[in-house]
């Protein structure tokens, strides 16, 4: 039994890359870009800091392309993107604890476009979800991103982080935990 058309494409194309040609690299690009950019977006970035985490995500993928052992190149680039979101977190909680001293640069929020009231509200909840991702942990972040935001099944999930099953369920529990109790000392939502 073969892999599936669509692995054997890209395999062909990872073949192609590593020779080279830059068009096949292209074709890679074109198949995953929006998933890694709605990941980072899931995972708590903006839009700008998401596509610069798309960018530096196939940048890196291109870099370190000859370490691919194979398997799905989306399963690898979302693993890349997601390391790169993790870091960027955590280098703004350390932007965030210098800050309190006056040692840190641009920490303002970015202001929300003008638009009709549904857009406004739904810019705001995207912000306040956005803001609470941000301040979750890493691994439970990513669990809950990908389980409740992208709707990914947790046996999935569970493939793509080479864990257990009972592993992604327990971070799912303790993120949602995390996501209620941040977002209510945060005064974004009212549950009782």
């Amino acid at each position: 039994m073969g892999q599936p058309a669509e692995a054997e494409d890209e395999t062909a194309l990872i073949s192609q890359v590593r020779s080279g040609d830059t068009s096949a690299f292209h074709a890679l690009y074109e198949t995953h870009v929006d998933d890694v950019f709605r990941l980072a977006q899931r995972l708590g970035m903006r839009d700008g800091e998401a596509e610069d985490v798309t960018q530096e995500a196939f940048a890196t993928a291109l870099e370190k392309l000859d370490r691919f052992e194979g398997g799905e190149f989306g399963h690898w680039i979302r693993r890349i993107a997601t390391n790169l979101v993790h870091d960027r977190h955590r280098k703004r909680k350390v932007r965030r604890f210098f800050g309190l001293f006056g040692a840190a640069g641009d920490l303002e929020p970015a202001a929300l476009e003008p638009g009709p009231e549904a857009l406004a509200a739904r810019a705001q909840a995207t912000a306040h979800v956005a803001a609470i991702l941000a301040e979750m942990r890493p691994k439970q972040r990513e669990v809950f991103a990908l389980f409740e935001l992208e709707r990914v099944p947790a046996e999935e999930i569970a493939t793509r982080l080479s864990r257990p099953l009972n592993t992604v369920y327990s971070r799912l529990r303790h993120a949602r935990q995390a996501f209620v109790r941040i977002g209510r000392e945060r005064g974004y939502l009212e549950v009782p």
